[in-house]
This record gives C-alpha cells, structure tokens and sequence, in this order.
C-alpha cells in the first residue's frame, strides 16, 4: 500500500512524498527494554548521537555544552550557575 506524505502546500504547488510503509508482524511480547533499546536504535539511524546520561551531574553538565555550542559561547561557571539557579532550576518557580 502506497501513502503520500504532505511536505508543503501553498496556494500555488503541492509536494509529497511517497511512503510504503514497512509491515512487522512481531509474534512475541517485547520487554521495556527491549522497547528502549529499539527506540534508541531507530533514532540513530535518524542521525541522533545517544548519550549515556545516568545521573542529574551529567544531566545538567551536558545542558550546559549544548547551550555553550548552539550558541557558540563559553560559560563561566559564575555565570553558569546564576543562570541555572535563576532561570533554569529555580527554587522559587517550582517544577514547570
């Protein structure tokens, strides 16, 4: 069975873009993990770099890099904690 993928519609053109899409009959139960592991799988075929991220530490570490490089900075670590403790994790927001 062939599915066309609406890309962009204007007054003037429409793009779309053919899917078949791909049919797995799974016979068996699939675990949680085996769930997260295929998941993860997936997304790096997509282009996505898996972390390993096992405790808050490297949680907020790596926020901290990727807001250093999407904004092409260096934050100190008196601006970095100013910034986290007020506008990131601030005690007197709560939990957004």
């Amino acid at each position: 069975m062939t599915t066309y993928n609406l890309i962009a519609s204007s007054d003037e053109s429409t793009v779309v873009v053919e899917y078949t899409p791909l049919i797995v009959k799974v016979k068996e139960y699939q675990s949680e993990a085996d769930l997260a592991h295929e998941f993860i799988r997936l997304l790096s075929e997509q282009g996505y770099v898996y972390l390993a991220i096992n405790n808050e530490a490297a949680l907020i570490a790596n926020l901290r890099r990727q807001l250093e490089t999407l904004n092409g900075i260096v934050i100190s670590d008196g601006e970095w904690e100013r910034f986290f403790n007020e506008s990131i994790a601030s005690q007197s927001e709560g939990i957004e």
